[in-house]
């Protein structure tokens, strides 16, 4: 009997439910949370239920053997399927039924792994020397679905090409969602919890989440769930060349608490389509605060209904000494927001000079705050401000 993890309920249910309007499924998790395990039996399961040509492949052959083609042998056995009669080991294929499934390294051989064609693709391992080019002539070769993995240690080609131009399903998971880990390997992860010189190790191996540059100037935030018992407003950043950007804000003021939640970020927006976008949000008659340097836009907004002001803003800096004192609670499907509270660094430290690129959302929510802020609540109750 298979050992199946929930994380392999979640790829199966995402290939079921998807595979006809999303192109990718990428899982992204910390050490021991089974997502390679998982892919592999949700293959071995495709492989045995229809005909089909499925390529793994991973940034080098022995980095398979050591790994994905260990768990492909293990659930094998678990389903009572020798893989000694199954598998050819100078190709590296296995055949179930009707179907093949080849491990292939891309280094060096990448016109193999480019050129045929094949009903899935599952890359092990992303963001290990894999160019995106790669993975596009892969990909565009493939006629079912693509599965990824990844450990979050940083961004790579996935967050900078895929999330903004494809359709794609993305699964978190941590070794809390692996019952069948080895215990010593739970304990050695969790030693590095609240570990000193461990913070970036342990969010990206212990918690699956993306992973911080070392100037980043917040480091004050952790995944959670937004408060919808406190009052809230919107904070909007507008984009030409960078996307329109809108946070849901919600400042507990006795816990030190600020909640963000993503509710747009997206390019190319006409005003009228920003409305259609936050209204559909049911912002209904919340408060919004908006980036100031776009008054017109402001003023077309208010006709179409929206309760929307202009910031007044602060210093730069003294907004970010501010956020500083509380601890930022950032809703778990907030992906852009993540992402720019991972690469907002310093562009000079000393001089306390911010870069000025991946702020959208931060910008938004620091427009709002500059309401919130000094709003304490009164009673508790879903409101808006």
């Amino acid at each position: 009997m298979q050992k199946r993890t929930k994380v392999f309920l979640e790829n199966l249910k995402a290939f079921n439910d998807y595979r006809f309007t999303s192109t990718i499924i990428a899982d992204q998790g910390g050490q021991g949370s089974s997502k390679t395990r998982s892919i592999i039996q949700l293959l071995i399961l495709l492989a045995l239920t229809k005909k089909r040509h499925i390529t793994v492949a991973a940034y080098a052959l022995p980095h398979l053997k050591a790994g994905a083609m260990r768990d492909m042998d293990a659930s094998l056995l678990e389903l009572g399927i020798n893989p000694i009669t199954v598998k050819n080991l100078t190709e590296s294929i296995y055949y179930l039924k009707e179907s093949t499934i080849e491990f292939v390294g891309i280094e060096g051989n990448e016109a193999r792994v480019t050129g045929p064609r094949r009903d899935i693709l599952y890359i092990n391992e992303a963001n290990k020397r894999i160019r995106y080019e790669v993975f596009e002539l892969m990909n565009s070769r493939t006629a079912e679905i693509t599965f990824i993995d990844f450990n979050p240690a940083r961004e790579f080609w996935f967050h900078e090409k895929i999330v903004p131009n494809f359709s794609y399903q993305l699964i978190k998971s941590t070794f809390r969602d692996n019952p069948f880990l080895p215990e010593r390997e739970r304990q050695n992860i969790l030693s590095k919890k609240d570990k000193k010189g461990f913070e970036n190790w342990w969010k990206v191996y212990g918690e699956g989440e993306l992973g911080q540059l070392e100037d980043a100037i917040f480091t004050n935030w952790r995944i959670g769930e937004f408060d919808n018992s406190l009052p809230y407003g919107y904070g909007l950043d507008f984009g030409s060349r960078h996307p329109d950007a809108m946070l849901k804000c919600a400042v507990d003021h006795n816990k030190k608490l600020i909640y963000w939640k993503e509710e747009i970020y997206k390019n190319g927006l006409s005003t009228q389509e920003l409305a259609q976008i936050i209204k559909s949000r049911n912002v209904n008659s919340s408060l919004i605060v908006a980036d100031s340097a776009a008054t017109r836009t402001i003023g077309d907004l208010k006709l179409q209904g929206l309760n929307i002001i202009p910031v007044v803003k602060n210093k730069i800096i003294d907004d970010i000494k501010l956020i500083r004192g509380y601890e930022i609670i950032v809703d778990k499907d907030s992906f852009n927001l993540q992402r720019n509270l991972n690469n907002w660094i310093w562009l000079d430290k000393k001089g306390e000079i911010p870069i000025d690129i991946d702020d959208d959302c931060i910008d938004a929510g620091r427009y709002i705050l500059t309401k919130l802020i000094s709003i304490k609540p009164k009673q508790k109750g879903h409101r808006p401000i």
